[in-house]
């Protein structure tokens, strides 16, 4: 099982946001401990590291993308990605462009909180990837 991790989900963890932090904090903690293989777009780690300096510091941001670099792999940011966003009629292009990052690894699982960004009848006919949140995950597991 390939778990794709949505940058939100990463962010709930960050800044403890409730009631998302215990479950999406259970994910990061399997995939730390290479119990569960997870994944994330490069364009994820630029939107940590903005956030995480804003919010503390620069040395915190660079703590925290050094232990997301070491414990998930990351999917490239592609032309064929992009393009493939640009053409999916969904209103958030980043959202675009992590669903296509899960789809070129083949992920499994899109983890998020905001189903409403990847709507279901729009990205179920390109491919099979469950979009869930990170407690449906856990129940799964």
């Amino acid at each position: 099982m390939k778990i794709f991790l949505d940058t939100n989900v990463i962010l709930d963890v960050l800044v403890k946001r409730e009631p998302f932090y215990i479950d999406s904090a259970k994910i990061l903690t399997l995939v730390n401990e290479k119990i569960i293989p997870g994944y994330v777009s490069a364009i994820t780690i630029n939107n940590i590291y903005y956030i995480l300096n804003k919010l503390k510091n620069r040395e915190v941001a660079r703590n925290f993308i050094k232990e997301i670099i070491e414990s998930f792999e990351i999917i490239p940011l592609t032309k064929i990605i992009l393009q493939r966003a640009n053409k999916l009629d969904i209103d958030d292009f980043e959202d675009a462009i992590q669903y296509f990052s899960a789809l070129e690894y083949e992920c499994d699982f899109l983890l998020t909180r905001n189903y409403k960004d990847y709507p279901e009848g729009k990205i179920n006919r390109i491919s099979n990837i469950k979009v869930i949140t990170s407690s449906e995950l856990i129940k799964l597991l």
